[in-house]
């Protein structure tokens, strides 16, 4: 997680402004939570943060919502690095504690994504480029300033 702190420091020296909505996605919620924990001290609270999970593994989504440690049962995900079935404990703990909002993503919403991001030279996998799904399902206003880490490179 002290590696994710570097990925979300160097996100916030170069933005001049904090953004409105900030999506991570996450597995055992390493990436979320660090980078959530960094972007509250930095920005505050001004920017919401939505956790982007796999509609077939939401660990972290199911915990929340039982107020513990829960395993998510379902099929395998084609976002594999994103398909894990039981969080982090100290995930869990700084996402109940930064978060937002926790969402899921289909794999049909996933790999619909894909196409564009490479077009725009960001060639992602369904797992990297979940968040960016998560944003697209959002329907957001054209106004709206987001944030997303695309995570993965393809065929890298």
């Amino acid at each position: 997680m002290e590696g994710y702190l570097v990925l979300a420091a160097e996100t916030t020296a170069q933005m001049p402004a904090p953004p409105d909505l900030i999506a991570l996605q996450a597995g055992v919620g390493g990436l979320a939570a660090a980078a959530a924990a960094w972007f509250r001290r930095v920005w505050g609270d001004g920017p919401r943060i939505v956790v982007v999970e796999p509609e077939f593994a939401p660990a972290l989504q199911a915990s929340i919502r039982a107020g513990r440690p829960v395993t998510a049962p379902g099929p395998v995900s084609a976002m594999g690095r994103l398909d894990c079935k039981e969080p982090s404990l100290i995930a869990l703990r700084g996402l109940a504690r930064d978060a937002d909002a926790f969402v899921t993503v289909t794999e049909a919403e996933a790999a619909a994504v894909l196409p564009a991001l490479a077009g725009q030279g960001m060639a992602s996998t369904p797992s990297g480029g979940a968040g960016v799904a998560a944003l697209m399902a959002m329907g957001l206003d054209a106004r709206t300033r987001a944030l997303c880490v695309i995570s993965e490179e393809a065929g890298a």
